[in-house]
């Protein structure tokens, strides 16, 4: 029996994708000792003991903007998310990969994942797994934008193909960086990214409309090193998203104005698919429409359409392909086109 998995490899978060089970998700992060490299901990329990009782360890990401820069932490987070489905008679994973993911690390993380008891790896655009996540065919032509917690990837497809792709390095943890800096900026007070992001994700938003409140935090003086309580309210972070909000929506327009003239009409009809974790931000996806004077469409799972995506791949690739390792993106559109004649 086949047990067939998405893999979405986050900056923020590892998510595994299952059609029956649903979608789990835990921190892409491992604590490591700082003087030897070796990993203490992963996922959850690495997250947990950020800042614990180890002053020895520190926090590490090892998937920089999409792209994966450390072998040995990515194989400890991958098999520690994976453990939990083995043993399987016969594991089929397929995992996304940013546009400009260079050959030879395609071919290293099909080597992890093979090394954790991956039998059968694919690989697929991330920006056409979120399309697929978000219910479209790959076949439409549309603008894919999708914003996860340390890059934006923009991909325009029409006719099946991808004709235009683009990365800024920005994302939602720069939302969440806005946040920690204002609350510096009231008295040099500050705060974790955790509590920053929790600020957001309750108050944040940059379209009017969410009713305002509040939230209690604390946070240390930065001279002495107390303790200070504050009351953090909707209005208080209006407007502290604006640098952020603008590198990502300039990123986008970069590359929408370089769509053939003769291609515009058909890609605007179905415009932004807007996903990915930075995409939760409160009126988002009206701002974006507003200044990009764009349709833009967001779905209400748009953290996990990548990883849902991923899964429904795995579903419609046919059981004689057995060259594993490979990238099928190309076989997708073909794929739709020859399901809807």
């Amino acid at each position: 029996m086949v047990t067939k998995i998405g893999l979405d490899l986050g900056y923020a978060n590892i998510t595994l994708s299952d059609i029956t089970a649903g979608v789990y998700r835990e921190p892409s992060v491992a604590l490591v000792n700082k003087n030897t490299r070796a990993v203490l901990s992963v996922g959850n329990a690495a997250a947990a003991g950020e800042g614990g009782e180890n002053p020895g360890a520190m926090l590490v990401r090892p998937f920089k903007n999409g792209l994966l820069f450390d072998s040995k932490i990515t194989q400890g987070i991958v098999e520690n998310a994976i453990g939990g489905i083995l043993p399987v008679e016969h594991l089929r994973c397929v995992v996304g990969v940013p546009s400009d993911l260079h050959v030879k690390q395609e071919r290293e993380l099909f080597a992890i994942l093979t090394s954790v008891g991956v039998h059968e790896c694919f690989s697929v655009n991330r920006s056409v797994a979120a399309l697929i996540g978000a219910g479209y065919s790959p076949s439409i032509s549309a603008i894919s934008v999708n914003i996860g917690a340390s890059c934006t990837e923009v991909s325009v497809l029409h006719g099946g193909e991808i004709i235009l792709c683009g990365r800024s390095m920005v994302g939602g943890e720069d939302f969440d960086k806005a946040v920690k800096q204002y609350i510096y900026d009231q008295g040099d007070v500050t705060v974790s990214l955790s509590v920053a992001r929790a600020i957001k994700e309750k108050l944040g938003a940059v379209w009017p409309g969410r009713e305002n409140s509040s939230i209690d935090i604390e946070g240390t003086l930065s001279l002495t090193g107390n303790k200070v309580r504050m009351t953090i309210t909707t209005e208080d972070i209006a407007g502290v998203f604006e640098k952020p909000l603008h590198a990502v929506l300039s990123s986008i327009a970069d590359v929408v104005k370089k769509i053939p003239y003769e291609s515009v009409k058909e890609i605007f009809e179905n415009g932004i698919v807007l996903t990915g974790g930075g995409a939760e931000l409160f009126g988002i996806e009206i701002m974006m429409q507003k200044v990009l004077g764009v349709n833009v469409t967001k779905p209400l799972d748009a953290i996990d359409c990548v990883a849902k995506g991923l899964s429904r791949v795995n579903n419609i690739i046919p059981a004689k392909v057995r060259a594993g390792n490979k990238n099928v993106t190309e076989m997708l559109a073909k794929y739709y086109a020859d399901k809807n004649k």
